[in-house]
């Protein structure tokens, strides 16, 4: 598919910065984003977590510090190395995080298998959206939960100077230290995503139930959490 050879290709351009770059386009705010996904995702210990376009597993390592036993699916091989690299360092195992190199919208998992979905900041990537979201519908088991943490445009006073941010200063910010189309890209694709209101009904749609769209950081960030 062409659309996933690029986001493919672009995301392994980038991966040596990738962290540094989150973390200071951020503010630091995705550390706390993450954490509040993982609080969501996890309510047992020892759930099987299927952590989708898991990147440099920086949601796996919130998810595991919360007891957690997770599968870092991405298409990015170089991001997933990277990823499986951290796991292995700061937990001292490589036990607790099972990287697979495979497509989202073919997950190579048996139905009804993980007790949770996460995806951090990588559903929008995935432009047939609602193929996505029935193959991680297909995985989940009964009652199981979908996690998903996403940009929003938010709808008051801070729209137009965060547009202003995305679109003008990071990719000039990211010239400096990666590749300025990749985050050129990242402005363009968040405000061309569903509307909150709208991906919550893309939800029901696709069968998840007790649905719930939580602000973070004033709207930039929402946390959609759902079940099956």
């Amino acid at each position: 598919m062409k659309e996933q050879k690029h986001i493919k290709s672009m995301f392994d351009k980038i991966v040596k910065r990738y962290d540094f770059l989150n973390h200071v386009l951020s503010f630091g705010q995705d550390i706390f984003w993450r954490k509040k996904m993982a609080e969501k995702a996890v309510l047992n210990q020892n759930d099987i977590i299927l952590d989708l376009a898991t990147g440099t597993a920086d949601s796996a390592v919130a998810l595991i510090k919360k007891g957690a036993k997770v599968i870092g699916l991405d298409i990015s091989f170089e991001m997933l190395k990277a990823g499986a690299l951290k796991i292995k360092n700061q937990f001292n195992s490589s036990a607790l995080f099972y990287p697979m190199n495979a497509s989202g919208y073919q997950i190579p998992l048996k139905d009804n298998s993980v007790d949770a979905v996460t995806c951090a900041f990588g559903i929008r990537n995935m432009h047939e959206t609602k193929r996505a979201l029935l193959e991680i519908y297909r995985v989940i088991k009964k009652e199981g939960r979908i996690v998903i943490l996403e940009f929003s445009l938010p709808q008051n006073i801070l729209q137009k100077p965060y547009l202003l941010y995305l679109k003008k200063v990071i990719p000039i910010i990211a010239s400096v230290f990666s590749v300025k189309s990749a985050y050129e890209y990242l402005g363009s694709s968040i405000e061309g995503f569903y509307k909150p209101l709208d991906f919550t009904n893309l939800l029901y749609d696709c069968g998840f139930k007790n649905i719930k769209a939580i602000p973070l950081s004033f709207g930039c960030v929402y946390l959609y959490v759902g079940i099956k």
